[in-house]
């Protein structure tokens, strides 16, 4: 941990303190789970993953009659224009939000159907008819995903077209003349892909566009949203997402797409983690959410602040580094590497020691410290200074969430926004009736506490079905049989949890009769978007972890 930032964290509990974290809080309402059952009677046999892989196909054969139909359908801005093609993505207001073309996760609709096509023999009761239907369907959305092999503003490339095209040419009976079509797309794509690498810093870039402050006012009684301007936005920032875009790259016949992604993955593990000030030794590597590389300094778009434990890019990190040793196995680099081996045992070691005996995440690990309020606020200048978390509002998310211990308006220095936002501020009010500019503070969310009773901090099951899914392929891959035995076990304990606990058929409400398969989800929370939802990214890794310990089973 960086000596500057020890004033905010001098109060953080070290590792071994994240019981003492939930009894302090004990209005923290804590659902009955599988976590709280003693984990050595949770158990996930391959019976069990081959009714999941059933449940998951009658489920979206679900999603795919209700899209047809444009039944409990919510439209993203421009879905309606004629010719655009919009992709399932998540539950929205008891609806399937279908999202507009370039998004990231579109990747993952279509490649969840070719996982089904291509599992189709631990398939339960799956006819030809339904068979040709999925087919069908991921044929229409793969071929809507054809533009992007050649869009060179996104990092994203390897979630758009590797899971969706990679995905399709594991399915039997893929026509060749299409499979051809497929080799070519991804070929194209990681040529584009390539484009982003900075060879000065040994880096794949993640994001053109600049960081933005969110403010809300009244005009008329409607509230208005409007993006300002930051005074010093991140200029080269990568985001521990960007790990599971390398997999894309090291599958490339080019040599110099996977040198580069090793690369990217040497400078990740050398910049992208900090400890705990009790971690002396440096066992339990945290990894950010953002590294500006141009300034060196950490930050959030995701989590509860600049510096926090963001369950799921816990999840990027161990799953983008399994593909790395996978990688090194398979085509080995003449580079110089790290010990990634040791580096993947520090990040299983530190995701557990993060549960701390549970088994699905909060959404961010620190949501639930006593000082997660202090966390979420700081904005200092040793970091990149802007968390989305910072302009959260009550009014934007449900009355029962609560996003972590301690939540109330935060006050930002005004030296964190540009000339022109201070401007824009000076003579508004916020949606809480209070000037925007308080002295030398902004108040995006007034300076009252928040009148509510939230006790819910929202679980992420995406970042449960990561933890699974990289855990059996490092199962499947490893030559150490210690690591293959812990590995596969902590997996399995996951994955009974979560088909235990958290699929849709438990409680058979909306999202399972939209198609969904895994509940409470959370996409992005300070963003006030996809909270304790279905998400059709969490069903993907869901789905895949299930197929790998099939797998893994049969070896």
């Amino acid at each position: 941990m960086r000596k500057s930032l020890s004033s905010v964290l001098i109060s953080m509990c070290l590792f071994g303190c994240g019981q003492q974290s939930v009894e302090s809080t004990s209005e923290i309402e804590k659902p009955q789970t599988a976590a709280e059952i003693p984990q050595s009677s949770i158990y996930f046999s391959s019976e069990q993953a081959k009714q999941n892989l059933t449940f998951v196909k009658n489920q979206y054969l679900k999603m795919i009659d209700l899209v047809e139909k444009q039944q409990d359908l919510k439209l993203a801005p421009s879905c309606e224009k004629e010719g655009v093609v919009c992709f399932p993505r998540a539950e929205e207001h008891d609806s399937i939000y279908m999202e507009r073309p370039t998004k990231w996760t579109n990747g993952f609709y279509p490649g969840l159907l070719w996982k089904v096509l291509a599992s189709k023999e631990d398939i339960a009761n799956f006819s030809q008819a339904e068979q040709s239907k999925i087919m069908d369907t991921a044929l229409f959305y793969q071929n809507a995903l054809m533009p992007e092999t050649v869009r060179g503003s996104t990092h994203d490339l390897g979630f758009i077209l590797y899971d969706s095209f990679g995905e399709a040419l594991e399915v039997e009976g893929l026509p060749m003349q299409t499979r051809k079509l497929y080799q070519n797309a991804l070929v194209t794509g990681q040529k584009t892909l390539a484009t982003r690498y900075d060879a000065d810093k040994g880096l794949i870039e993640s994001w053109d566009w600049e960081p933005e402050w969110l403010s809300h006012h009244k005009e008329g009684g409607e509230i208005v949203r409007t993006l300002l301007s930051l005074k010093e936005p991140f200029t080269f920032p990568v985001i521990v997402d960007n790990m599971m875009n390398l997999e894309f790259m090291f599958t490339s016949e080019d040599e110099a797409h996977r040198d580069l992604s090793f690369s990217h993955a040497k400078q990740t593990y050398l910049n992208h983690y900090f400890y705990l000030e009790g971690d002396v030794k440096k066992e339990y590597p945290i990894a950010y959410h953002l590294i500006d590389y141009d300034t060196g300094k950490p930050g959030n778009w995701q989590g509860i602040g600049s510096i926090s434990a963001w369950a799921r890019g816990q999840a990027w990190s161990l799953y983008g580094y399994v593909t790395v040793l996978e990688a090194m196995k398979d085509k080995p680099t003449t580079l110089v590497m790290p010990d990634f081996d040791a580096h993947v045992d520090r990040l299983i070691a530190s995701i557990e020691k993060l549960l701390d005996g549970d088994l699905v995440p909060d959404w961010d690990y620190f949501a639930k410290r006593p000082d997660a309020a202090e966390i979420a606020a700081y904005h200092g200048t040793d970091t990149t200074r802007y968390s989305r978390a910072l302009d959260l509002c009550d009014f934007q998310i449900a009355d029962n969430i609560l996003p972590y211990v301690g939540y109330k308006p935060v006050l930002v220095d005004k030296s964190l926004l540009s000339k022109d936002s201070l401007s824009f501020l000076s003579d508004l009010k916020s949606v809480y009736g209070e000037a925007f500019i308080q002295g030398d503070k902004v108040a995006p969310c007034g300076t009252k506490p928040f009148e509510r009773n939230a006790t819910h901090i929202p679980k992420d099951t995406s970042a449960a079905a990561l933890y699974a899914s990289a855990l059996y392929r490092l199962a499947i891959h490893t030559d150490k049989p210690a690591l293959k035995q812990k590995a596969s076990e902590f997996a399995d304990k996951i994955m009974g949890a979560l088909t235990q606990d958290y699929l849709t058929s438990k409680n058979k409400g909306k999202d399972y009769q939209l198609g969904f398969a895994l509940a409470e989800a959370t996409g992005n929370l300070p963003n006030a978007s996809e909270i304790n939802t279905s998400i059709v990214y969490a069903d993907f890794y869901f789905l895949e972890a299930n197929i790998l310990k099939l797998k893994l089973s049969k070896m």
